[in-house]
């Protein structure tokens, strides 16, 4: 298997659970950013808007809306994840933007390790404790919070499932035929 930088930087990358206190340099943070504007979207609808928050006491009040995690807490930078409601509509009915969110938020991920930073993003949290902290109107949902900086140690890589556990060839459950 030929191993790309992508590959190698998903493979290595780390849990945090705590973050150093030390700042994002602007330039990276710019740079992860820019990054997630050229995520892929259902038909390129980009449904996203993020909220940057470097202010210690409003990342504090995200950190008790996420039931004090700690790499909320000591994040030196949160990005809240919201979307459009208006996203683009998939023929199963679900809307787009929980996908198109994920996207763009594994884009900042990848690209924020590829700049030296680690990052750390979670979906358990408080929706209206994140809305008031920072002013979402209610109409639009919160997906995800998107935690940037330096990790505080290093913790071991996670383990990870089988190949065969997680892939399925031409159905589900099937392995991979070798050639003849």
């Amino acid at each position: 298997m030929r191993l790309t930088r992508l590959l190698h930087l998903a493979r290595n990358r780390r849990p945090v659970r705590r973050f150093r206190d030390r700042l994002v340099e602007p330039d990276m943070l710019e740079a992860v950013l820019e990054a997630a504007r050229y995520a892929p979207s259902a038909h390129e609808g980009q449904p996203w808007r993020f909220v940057v928050v470097q202010e210690a006491l409003t990342r504090h009040t995200l950190a008790a809306a996420a039931f004090n995690h700690p790499h909320v807490r000591t994040a030196p930078v949160v990005i809240v994840c919201c979307a459009r409601i208006h996203s683009h509509v998939s023929g199963t009915g679900r809307p787009s933007f929980a996908g198109d969110l994920a996207a763009a938020a594994q884009t900042m991920v990848l690209t924020a390790a590829d700049l030296g930073l680690d990052s750390s993003w979670i979906y358990g949290f408080r929706e209206s404790g994140v809305r008031s902290a920072i002013g979402v109107p209610g109409h639009v949902p919160v997906v995800a919070l998107l935690c940037l900086g330096y990790h505080d140690g290093l913790s071991d890589l996670p383990e990870r499932r089988a190949r065969e556990e997680v892939i399925g060839w031409d159905r589900w459950g099937a392995n991979r035929k070798t050639a003849p």
